[in-house]
């Protein structure tokens, strides 16, 4: 008798959690006006939309969703006019309490619908007025906040430059004077070529060991600008401004140099090519 006894809170409780398991989700009213609700979106959770006689409710969904199929259990109950990611619907028939499921282009969406007579006009109290539903998608915001996030430090490191670590000052210049830097250097990575003022800044080639040409990647730094940065270590470049030639000699060399893995110029930013194995 006492199992028994001790039994029977353990059976209400679950009892309790089952039909708490099949209670349908009411939207919330705003702050500002009560009779505009506002759910989050839940793939598993059917959705309560109270009707009221002689008005309308206005359902939105995400703003990249179009509505691609509606089907109501009882089509003459309801009025039912769906634009984009909007769906107006409105109480026609006496019984309107009936089911509804939405089909859009990204998500599905399963209502239980129900109608009375609005107890106070279109005011919000007393009532339970549902002129608005407005569907929210916690997941979807927070991965963009977290992408947003991304994209603002990186373009914050993206704006910081550190200056480069010379491990190389051993260059010669030969040719136009026009042409040649007033200084150059490397950092195991990439060649800094440096000009004064104003001037004009020359095509560079790299000298291939067949004594080819072949025009290298250059950029030119945003907060350094009277500095060139070449993304390459080599033994010879050539510097062209129209007729004018120089070249530049790189006497400390080495052909293994440190290679650049992230595919900038910028320190702790890496390239990624989307698509790519």
């Amino acid at each position: 008798m006492q199992n028994n006894v001790k039994a029977l809170p353990l059976a209400l409780l679950l009892a309790s959690l089952a039909g708490s398991a099949l209670a349908v989700e009411i939207p919330a009213g705003g702050i500002y006006d009560k009779r505009v609700k506002y759910i989050n979106y839940n793939p598993a959770q059917v959705t309560r939309v109270i009707g009221h006689y002689g008005f309308s409710t206005h359902v939105q969904f995400g703003a990249n969703e179009v509505i691609a199929n509606i089907a109501i259990g009882d089509k003459e109950a309801w009025d039912v006019a769906p634009v984009e990611n909007h769906l107006f619907i409105k109480p026609l028939g006496d019984m309107a309490e009936t089911n509804m499921t939405i089909i859009t282009n990204v998500r599905v969406y399963n209502f239980e619908l129900t109608a009375h007579e609005s107890k106070n006009g279109a005011h919000p109290i007393p009532n339970d007025m549902f002129f608005q539903v407005n569907f929210r998608y916690p997941d979807e915001e927070l991965a963009k906040a977290k992408a947003e996030t991304e994209a603002a430090r990186l373009k914050t490191r993206m704006s910081q430059n550190d200056a480069p670590k010379a491990t190389n000052f051993n260059y010669w210049a030969k040719g136009s004077q026009d042409v040649s830097p007033i200084s150059a250097f490397d950092d195991g990575r990439f060649t800094y070529l440096k000009y004064p003022g104003n001037r004009e800044m020359p095509a560079i080639y790299i000298v291939n060991p067949d004594g080819s040409e072949s025009l290298v990647n250059t950029t030119v730094d945003s907060k350094h600008p009277d500095t060139i940065i070449v993304q390459k270590i080599a033994r010879q470049f050539t510097l062209r401004i129209g007729n004018r030639v120089a070249c530049i000699f790189n006497e400390n060399y080495d052909p293994d140099g440190i290679s650049n893995k992230t595919g900038t110029t910028a320190p702790g930013v890496e390239r990624v090519i989307k698509g790519g194995q």
